[in-house]
């Protein structure tokens, strides 16, 4: 199939991938979520042949003499792997492809680049179609039936105001995006409308994006109708974050956890909340001492991630689960938590366009920050010293063009001046917060 012109159209392999997927779940994934012994064996046969194929690759062949690894040493030889920290993927991602899927049909994904400068990580079709049994297995724990509408909430200036985009690895979930940030008074009646008649099951979105949709229904620009769930995704969440989000929407709240490295890792317990259950047929989870959480793909024949650090803190739980599930199950994370710009108007829009702007420019680090509403300072190292003030001016046109501020400096500097007093050099700080939304959506005042 493969050899076909055809195969290259993304919609059918999609659609191919989806089917495999979903007799996935049928033949294994149904399975595993309450046969302990099944979930054992599956996972220590899968890391045997993940270890195998990273045995291909140049980074980890050194460290993997042996060519083969057996199940029965599998876990031992994946403890003694040093940590594969992202500077490999980020500067030498070639080092860690194992040859056994030809260029063109490989699965390209780009990382947000929230905790670091975003890389590519290249995947075989087991994305959509382990991604596709694991939904499907938590869907039924959720209560959830396949072929869902769901409202996507979106704070993406990049997106329109409303758009369909379908869900083919959701359960065959059908989408309605939203732009939260761009819509306006004028606008209610219209999205009202359009939400009412397209009944949704879900509203999903990021923390800040469900938080936003929140406000947005709070001054009147949205009427959103019940829902069955709230999903959120791709930030940890603070506690004042959840209950505000329970407190808004009448309905459970279910948070997942994954990176674009993996795909999602795992998913809230609907019994034990605010534990997670990993997806261990596909990903095998370990901590360090420091509480850093370790990954390993089980499943990726593309590329080999082993024992990689994404920079996120968790606790990790292998105690029964009162669900019944005998999944591993992680709390506590500490990881990524965004925030959003706040235009001259007062808008809060998503950092994404800021982002892509300042990734595409040759720069060795950047970050931003907003002092106040309207406001940003935009400070640069690039790779070219010399090229600091013109480039400085490149980039002030291009983002004023993409956002309405009242105030926007660039100004190159030393990496130095980018730390914070812990040493960490994030991308964005910002004032729209997890915690500052949060506070403005149970009655305070907004502190941006």
């Amino acid at each position: 199939m493969t050899g076909h012109d055809w195969w290259h159209d993304a919609g059918l392999r999609t659609a191919v991938a989806v089917g495999e997927g979903w007799r996935l779940f049928q033949d294994l994934y149904l399975q595993t979520g309450y046969d302990a012994e099944l979930l054992a064996a599956t996972r220590r046969a899968r890391l045997a042949q993940a270890l195998t194929r990273a045995a291909r690759t140049q980074h980890f062949a050194p460290l993997l003499p042996h060519g083969e690894t057996s199940e029965r040493e599998a876990d031992s030889v994946l403890a003694a792997l040093p940590v594969l920290e992202k500077d490999v993927l980020r500067n030498a991602p070639d080092t860690l492809a194992t040859g056994l899927v030809a260029p063109w049909d490989e699965l390209r994904v780009h990382t947000s680049g929230t905790t670091g400068e975003p890389v590519w990580i290249a995947h075989d079709n087991s994305k959509l179609t382990e991604a596709t049994a694991a939904n499907l297995r938590m869907l039924e724990a959720y209560g959830l039936r396949p072929g869902m509408r769901i409202i996507r909430a979106t704070a993406d200036l990049r997106h329109g105001l409303v758009d369909y985009e379908p869900m083919p690895y959701f359960g065959g979930a059908m989408a309605l995006r939203i732009n939260v940030s761009t819509a306006s008074a004028h606008d209610g009646a219209f999205l009202s409308r359009l939400c009412a008649e397209f009944r949704p099951d879900i509203l999903w979105g990021q923390p800040l994006e469900i938080l936003l949709a929140a406000l947005r229904q709070n001054d009147g620009t949205l009427t959103l109708p019940s829902f069955r769930a709230v999903l959120t995704h791709g930030d940890s969440m603070d506690p004042q974050a959840r209950e505000a989000i329970a407190g808004a929407f009448d309905c459970p709240h279910h948070d997942l956890y994954g990176l674009q490295e993996f795909g999602r890792v795992g998913w809230e317990c609907p019994v034990s909340r605010g534990t997670y259950h990993i997806d261990e047929e596909r990903v095998a989870v370990s901590r360090e001492e420091d509480g850093q959480v370790l990954l390993s793909s089980l499943t990726n024949t593309a590329m080999s991630l082993l024992r990689y650090r994404p920079g996120d803190a968790v606790e990790l739980s292998s105690g029964p689960c009162p669900c019944g599930r005998p999944h591993l199950r992680i709390a506590g994370i500490e990881g990524r938590r965004r925030a959003l710009i706040v235009e001259a108007d007062g808008r809060l829009v998503n950092i994404k366009p800021a982002r892509l702007i300042l990734e595409e420019a040759p720069l060795h680090r950047w970050q931003v920050r907003q002092p106040e509403a309207g406001r940003l300072e935009v400070l640069i190292v690039p790779r070219v010293a010399e090229d600091g003030e013109e480039l400085a001016g490149r980039l002030r046109a291009a983002l004023g063009e993409a956002m309405s501020l009242s105030a926007l400096t660039v100004r190159p500097v030393e990496l130095a001046e980018l730390a914070t007093p812990s040493g960490k050099a994030p991308h964005f700080r910002l004032r729209a917060t997890q915690e500052a939304l949060s506070n403005a959506l149970g009655g305070g005042s907004s502190s941006w």
